[in-house]
């Protein structure tokens, strides 16, 4: 089934689509929420939550899926557990890339629409960058594992890379 077919099954409300994404897409929000504090039922609360919010947004008739669906759901579930986060703890709870673009703030009230202008960002990058950037921000994975993944020559490769795909994504997200 492809994102299109998916999100129209789940805009009917079709349960099969919804365990479809639940055993497809669950594994990896609850690595992301329990490698930043959270347990097995936050994930679960967090999966659920975001799995509203797409349904709700299949329903708009402006709404238009700019990258796959799983990185939507992705960071959809991020931005909850985030917000969650920060209401239990005092400090900031950004990502590496929102940091380091100065893209969002840990209260923003529009923190979807700028998920979006990140992925549609990510998207202009060619398919090397697009990659790295995921691999590591996304997947948490370290350099070796991305130069072998990838077939770079070594870690440093792979670390130069990612700064010149950064500086690219910088300049993107600067210029609109």
């Amino acid at each position: 089934m492809n994102d299109y077919e998916l999100l129209r099954s789940i805009a009917v409300k079709d349960p099969q689509a919804f365990r479809y994404i639940y055993s497809m897409y669950f594994g990896m929000v609850s690595c992301f929420v329990q490698k930043n504090k959270g347990n097995e039922e936050d994930a679960k609360d967090v999966f659920q939550d975001a799995l509203v919010v797409v349904y709700e947004k299949t329903l708009r008739s402006d709404f238009s899926l700019q990258c796959s669906l799983k990185t939507f759901l992705y960071s959809v579930c991020r931005n909850i557990w985030l917000k969650k986060l920060s209401r239990t703890t005092s400090t900031a709870h950004l990502t590496d890339v929102e940091e380091y673009v100065s893209i969002e703030e840990e209260n923003t009230a529009n923190t979807e629409e700028q998920e979006e202008k990140v992925h549609a960002a990510l998207q202009q990058l060619g398919d090397k960058c697009r990659q790295i950037l995921t691999l590591f921000f996304y997947y948490k994975k370290r350099m070796e594992e991305i130069a072998s993944e990838l077939s770079y020559a070594n870690a440093d490769t792979v670390k130069n890379q990612k700064y010149k795909c950064m500086q690219q994504l910088k300049r993107i997200m600067t210029n609109g």
